[in-house]
């Protein structure tokens, strides 16, 4: 393989990583899902933290897509 479809697909795994972990910690989480991050010792984001790391790992992705489909 190409060098720049494996950072493209390293780049898509790493984007997804970002959004999946958004997810975990999302301000609009139901409430068992905030006990278990309080009992953990982990913390929920805020609403404009979550948002900025949620597109943050969609922009890291589609840069990966971009770079695996680039001619």
């Amino acid at each position: 393989m190409k060098s720049k479809v494996i950072v493209g697909i390293l780049l898509i795994v790493i984007g997804l990583v970002i959004v999946y972990w958004a997810y975990n910690h999302s301000p609009h989480a139901g409430f068992g899902n905030m006990l278990m991050n309080e009992v953990s010792g982990s913390f929920t984001l805020s609403k404009p933290a979550y948002a900025g790391v949620t597109i943050g790992g969609v922009i890291i992705a589609v840069l990966g897509l971009y770079k695996i489909f680039k001619k």
